[in-house]
């Protein structure tokens, strides 16, 4: 997680699904200085088109609306904010192996019973699915989509597959698609380094004592 100091629309996608990037908008989320990536609406749309959940229309669209209405524009960001939360708390549980909070599965299912009020079946080349295509002037549209996509994730196989990075206050959450599971960290080259680094250091220290 070296990108701190970087914009939004360069932060790293190392989830593997969606929903768990969008966790990953905190950085150092497991430590006791996490660093908010998004500070805005606009900051929101700027990921969303990031990760490839918007195309240029719908991000344009979407501009122009939180234009419009401001103050819905910020309801909508805490509203994406509280999910957020949500959804890194019951998949660090399911990490962990314990029961998600009832509080977190409330908000994670109001979010997504909205999600699916607005939603459409359609058919694509892999079969049905829900799309939101048809709102690309609302500006929960974002929420919908990221919903969609924790449920999705957690109607799979690959929830099991979801780990947490043990970098040191990282806490960054993907899915392990490895062939035998031995992803551990969320970037090797940063939080495993760092972590193998600090351990070269220790056993250096203990050995000249």
């Amino acid at each position: 997680m070296d990108e701190k100091r970087r914009e939004i629309g360069t932060i790293a996608l190392r989830g593997e699904q969606l929903c768990l990037n969008f966790t990953n908008t905190v950085s150092w989320h497991a430590s006791d200085h996490p660093h908010e990536w998004i500070h805005s609406y606009n900051d929101l749309l700027s990921w969303s088109r990031h990760t490839g959940m918007l195309d240029e229309d719908e991000y344009g669209q979407l501009l122009q609306a939180a234009k419009h209405w401001p103050t819905d524009a910020a309801a909508v960001l805490s509203s994406a904010l509280t999910l957020r939360e949500a959804i890194y708390q019951i998949f660090s549980d399911v990490v962990a192996d314990h029961s998600p909070q009832q509080e977190s599965l409330a908000i994670f299912q109001q979010a997504y019973a909205d999600a699916i009020v607005h939603a459409q079946l359609v058919l694509e080349a892999e079969g049905f699915t829900f799309s939101w295509r048809h709102n690309a002037r609302n500006l929960s549209l974002p929420l919908w989509v990221i919903a969609h996509s924790a449920l999705e994730l957690l109607r799979s196989q690959e929830w099991r597959r979801v780990k947490k990075c043990p970098g040191d206050g990282c806490g960054w959450l993907f899915v392990d698609r490895s062939r035998n599971q031995s992803r551990r960290w969320c970037n090797g080259q940063n939080c495993g380094n760092r972590v193998r680094v600090r351990q070269h250091y220790q056993r250096r220290r203990t050995s000249a004592l």
